[in-house]
Parts: structure tokens; sequence; C-alpha cells
């Protein structure tokens, strides 16, 4: 598995950060926000996965409808495809 540094982030601020083992950027990023996310569309709360050995930024966000202010774990940028 491969370890990557995911943030929650609100606009440009990191609001948490957490390193995560996952076979993917997806599963890192759905891992920390109980699998709650899409891909990236501009949203101000999003979560930003980091896989430092290939130095790449991947960007994903809430699900509509899905988020709330008391059940985020709290956790920003670049648009990659995975």
């Amino acid at each position: 598995m491969q370890t990557y540094l995911v943030e929650r982030m609100d606009g440009d601020d990191v609001i948490s950060v957490r390193v995560v083992n996952a076979p993917s950027p997806f599963r890192a990023a759905a891992m920390m926000t109980d699998g709650r996310i899409t891909f990236r569309t501009w949203e101000k709360d999003w979560i930003r996965v980091t896989d430092e050995n290939r130095g790449q930024i991947y960007a994903y966000c809430f699900v509509p409808g899905s988020y709330s202010d008391t059940e985020a774990s709290p956790v920003s940028r670049g648009r990659t495809a995975e």
C-alpha cells in the first residue's frame, strides 16, 4: 500500500491533516471522510491528497448533501485525474 498525506481544506486553508495508507488516492480520501467524496467540483470544502513519492496532488470534494459540520473529521488543491 501507498502512503498519502490527506488534508481537509477550507478554500486554501488546511483544517486538518492525516497520513493514510491506502491502495489509491481516492481510497485514502474516502477513508478520511467515511467514503462520502467525489472528484473535485470547485467547492470551498474539499480534500487534498498528496502522493509525495510521485509528486502528484489529487483533489476531491464531498458528495452533495453528505457532509455536515458535526460528522466530518477535519482535513486543499491541485487537480489531477486518478
